[in-house]
């Protein structure tokens, strides 16, 4: 497939978030507990719950790197082994590009980039509950106003079809996030954005999203229609490099740094969070007890797919006691996935079929595509 004939609509677009986005709308009597900022050894810092958030080196976005600038890092054509920082390249200050964060400029954008819409995912906001996983009214609160942010800067739903902002979601304390997902339904949200992996319980453990704790939020997610995208974050997943580590944080394991990579994560665990969320949804029971339900996985990528539908089909053999029904054919009924540029499309049309597989270019970040239509270079194959 070299060149399209229509305008594809894209699933996966970003916005840069302003620096007010988790303060302009916090509760006065919350705002200690959440997202301030601080001026530090002369620099502008998050602090979230208290404490520097390292999840976005600079959360100012300013100045920012041009997208798909680590392009050839994630096609693994690294040879010259460059550090992150110089494949980044010349930054340029946020205010020479008003579309990643304006609503106006960005459906301009649009239009330049021959794409009919997009689906709109936050950059920082995906990186946030974890660090409030101890807070979980702190948590709310705070996702609460980013939201009330989102709708007022771009809009869930604006009737032009062209830009859908997902507000975010955390299933932590289940009857605040019910109270959410409610509130924003009702602002006319299209599309629910969450993070894979298991869902803090305040206390530093964690539960399985397939609980039955959370199955009041998944009700009002099926019976409202809208899709449930689950799109990388940082979560309780990142723990795993604890357990693993070697060398001091980033370095090989241990905590989380955004854009400081090793190799021993990026190899045993870069796609566990996904892999393991729909695990548990379907062997918890979470697609039995709600059929209807759409969920999407978005910027995970899609290469453990295969391998889960293998264990599925495996552990239904050995127990199909577990399952009302073929826990394969609940994952190709009611997943769909958007799978990395460098992905193995062939194998995964193969998988789940093609009409379970999204486009997704990761605009305007650098592991992404400056120009997303030159994803149809990744399947020429799909062209029969």
């Amino acid at each position: 497939m070299s060149e399209l004939e229509f305008r594809p609509f894209d699933a996966d677009h970003h916005y840069y978030e302003a620096e007010d986005a988790f303060t302009r709308h916090i509760d006065p009597k919350m705002a200690k507990r959440c997202m301030q900022w601080a001026e530090i050894g002369g620099k502008r810092r998050l602090l979230v719950g208290g404490r520097v958030n390292k999840f976005i080196p600079n959360p100012t976005f300013d100045p920012i790197a041009a997208p798909g600038s680590l392009e050839d890092y994630f096609r693994g054509r690294n040879a010259k082994g460059l550090d992150l920082k110089t494949m980044f390249g010349e930054l340029d200050p946020i205010s020479q590009h008003p579309e990643y964060r304006d609503r106006t400029a960005r459906v301009a954008q649009l239009d330049r980039q021959g794409l009919d819409g997009a689906l709109l995912f936050p950059t920082l906001g995906v990186g946030m509950q974890e660090a409030l996983r101890r807070d979980l009214p702190a948590l709310q609160a705070a996702f609460r106003a980013f939201n009330c942010w989102l709708d007022e800067d771009w809009g869930f739903d604006r009737g032009d079809e062209r830009l859908f902002a997902a507000p975010m979601i955390s299933f932590a304390q289940p009857d605040l996030a019910e109270a959410e997902v409610d509130r924003v339904l009702g602002l006319g949200a299209r599309v629910l954005v969450t993070i894979p992996g298991p869902v803090p319980d305040g206390d530093g453990g964690y539960l399985s999203p397939g609980h039955p704790q959370f199955d009041g939020i998944w009700a009002r997610i099926a019976e409202a229609g809208v899709p449930l995208v689950i799109h990388a974050g940082l979560s309780g997943a990142s723990h795993y490099g604890k357990f693993w580590r070697a060398t001091p944080p980033g370095q090989g394991g241990g905590g989380f740094e955004g854009f400081r990579h090793a190799a021993f994560p990026l190899v045993a665990f870069a796609d566990r969070g996904i892999s393991e969320t729909l695990a548990a949804i379907i062997c918890h029971g979470v697609l039995e007890r709600f059929p209807t339900l759409r969920i999407a996985s978005i910027e995970n990528g899609a290469m453990w797919v295969p391998d889960l539908l293998r264990n599925l089909n495996d552990a239904h053999g050995k127990m199909p006691f577990a399952f009302a029904e073929h826990p394969v054919e609940q994952f190709r009924r009611n997943v769909w996935i958007s799978p990395y540029y460098e992905d193995d499309m062939s194998r995964l049309r193969e998988a789940v079929g093609i009409d379970r597989l999204m486009f997704g270019s990761d605009f305007p970040h650098t592991e992404g595509l400056a120009d997303p239509l030159a994803y149809v270079k990744d399947i020429p194959e799909f062209d029969a």
